[in-house]
């Protein structure tokens, strides 16, 4: 979600505009172009022949540029170091200098621009009045352009200020829903282990422990890395196990800590995961629950497979856990993550996660 201004201004992120120059540098653009209405305002018989508005355009393009240059970077010089002052002050400052600048300027060129165009004639202090006012004008144009590109980038950046509000507390209002919903499931575990199996229940406590310090410790983040996630997928399915024994199945091929993987927002694959428990253990004989990670190009695919006994692409039940899921996708990586879900290869139903390995908004 970076923004960019146009102009000398951009934002990267939140820090703001990196650039300090108070004028922005396309309005430079000007001393090249203006110098063939400049020769006319020095001297209106300069358009009598070719030759005289030739010379005449050559020596005022080299003023121009060379006094031009001298102003603009004088200007972003004094800006600075009399911000402080009154805007009576400041103005003052800034025509002294100005004033300074095309007089030491226009001194140091005379020579050259009356070799080049000697019908300008003696009149030094004519040069140094039209030269200040050419100058003057440029500024005050140029100061009032990079205003109004400052208060554009103010404006965008509050925006974007308050759209990352929004989505953050969408997220957290997101994640938070899917909170309780798992606790409530996981005790039901637990209760229906302490009396058949304390062992076991001790350890299903120990685990949904582990688990909720892990939602916890992630609540305050807005991304995870793929690993700790898959820890807290594989704690949650050895949770179920102890509920359905024998019946579930579980299988996790995770990448390697050397191989690269995305980031992904926490909680994100435990209700695709609880998808594939209810729904993909219906048969008698129970399943496997597959979570296989792998890259294609720059993209990272997490699949969910379940080798239950219904298939149909759109499962009762199922919408709830899905929506939340794409709905946070969408809020964090825009278009660049999608969910996929529906009938697998060798039957029962697979939820495919899509994540660009880069990029996040």
């Amino acid at each position: 979600m970076a923004l960019h201004a146009t102009g000398s201004y951009s934002i990267d992120a939140m820090s703001g505009p990196k650039s300090q120059r108070r004028l922005p540098r396309e309005a430079m653009w000007f001393f090249v172009f203006a110098p063939p209405l400049l020769a006319f305002l020095f001297d209106p018989h300069c358009v009598l022949s070719f030759d005289n508005m030739v010379r005449a355009w050559l020596a005022l393009t080299l003023y121009t540029l060379v006094t031009g240059f001298a102003v603009h970077e004088g200007f972003e010089w004094l800006a600075p170091r009399i911000d402080g002052l009154p805007l009576a002050l400041r103005l003052v400052a800034h025509a002294t200098a100005t004033c300074v600048i095309v007089a030491v300027g226009t001194f140091a060129q005379y020579r050259i621009i009356g070799f080049i165009y000697p019908e300008i004639g003696e009149d030094l202090a004519g040069v140094i009045w039209r030269g200040t006012l050419v100058s003057v004008v440029y500024l005050a144009v140029a100061a009032f352009i990079g205003g109004l590109q400052r208060q554009a980038v103010a404006e965008r950046m509050q925006a974007h200020l308050e759209k990352t509000a929004a989505l953050e507390a969408r997220l957290q209002m997101l994640q938070a829903q899917m909170q309780p919903h798992f606790l409530f499931n996981s005790l039901n575990v637990c209760a229906g282990l302490v009396h058949t199996a304390p062992d076991a229940a001790e350890a299903t406590i120990d685990k949904l422990s582990a688990f909720l310090r892990y939602t916890l410790e992630s609540s305050e983040r807005r991304l995870v890395p793929l690993a700790d996630e898959l820890r807290a997928v594989g704690a949650y399915l050895d949770i179920q196990q102890e509920r359905f024994g024998d019946r579930l199945r579980h299988e996790i091929i995770a990448p390697t800590p050397e191989d690269p993987a995305p980031v992904l927002p926490p909680m994100l694959l435990q209700p695709l995961v609880e998808n594939a428990i209810v729904h993909g253990l219906s048969a008698e004989s129970g399943g496997l629950v597959r979570i296989e990670c792998q890259r294609i190009g720059e993209r990272f695919e997490i699949s969910i497979t379940d080798s239950g006994g219904s298939a149909a692409p759109a499962r009762a039940g199922t919408g709830h856990g899905q929506r939340n899921v794409r709905e946070r996708l969408r809020l964090v990586f825009d278009d660049a993550a999608e969910l996929r879900c529906g009938v697998a290869a060798g039957g029962g139903y697979v939820s495919r996660v899509s994540l660009p390995l880069k990029g996040v908004s």
